[in-house]
């Protein structure tokens, strides 16, 4: 019926909804080779292009050095 994207620390809870819902292509971002188990969307990007995205959705504040563990 659709496609899902599943990532994060509710993975199994979100893969089952999605299962139900009758996705037919569904992609888990923690099975991808070498990210961790409770791997989320920004885990695709390097800071730098993942802040660039988000800044253009929300508010473009946002600074590497913040997400990073420095002060901004």
């Amino acid at each position: 019926m659709g496609h899902a994207l599943v990532d994060g620390a509710e993975t199994t809870k979100v893969l089952n909804a999605a299962q139900a819902a009758n996705a037919t292509h569904i992609t888990v971002i923690s099975q991808f080779e070498g990210l961790p188990g409770k791997a989320d969307i920004e885990d695709l990007f390097f800071t730098q292009d993942y802040l660039w995205l988000h800044s253009r959705a929300t508010s473009p504040s946002t600074r590497q050095s913040s997400v990073d563990g420095e002060s901004a």
